[in-house]
């Protein structure tokens, strides 16, 4: 990933966090900074046993998984698929126990150099202070 824009990323999702370890702006922190930073036993902390993931519209990447191991599994495959990729937050929505991000993201697909540019919706759904249900919807993607 691109530290550039993973940085700022990451300064957009911790200026939302809190001391709270269990707030869902912070675990959603903490598990976004596990991904970017490679560490898949990190981001299967921040979800729950029984979590769920679907990815709709991002061609190899879409699917449905569920359970922790699925779950980080998917994640782990999903992002090792990809190079290059420059993420940018555009807005969080968060109420209660679901957070919105609004993302674009532009990258390359390793397997054909396909570049590729996405705008789409991370949906997030908390239990018991971990991530119980991502729900990644994208709406577009762009061949460069």
């Amino acid at each position: 990933m691109d530290s550039e824009y993973t940085d700022r990323f990451l300064r957009t999702t911790s200026s939302a966090a809190t001391e709270d370890i269990k707030d869902p702006q912070t675990v959603l922190h903490a598990a976004f900074d596990a991904v970017i930073q490679g560490n898949f036993d990190a981001f299967g902390e921040s979800i729950t046993d029984d979590a769920e993931l679907s990815v709709y519209g991002f061609g190899p990447l879409d699917g449905t998984w569920r359970g922790r191991d699925e779950v980080v599994a998917a994640t782990r495959r999903n992002y090792g698929l990809l190079t290059n990729q420059k993420p940018q937050i555009e807005s969080i929505i968060s109420q209660g126990d679901r957070v919105a991000v609004l993302l674009r993201e532009s990258g390359v697909f390793k397997s054909s150099g396909q570049a590729y540019s996405v705008r789409g919706v991370q949906w997030f759904t908390f239990a018991d202070g971990k991530i119980s249900k991502i729900d990644e919807i994208v709406s577009s993607i762009l061949g460069s």
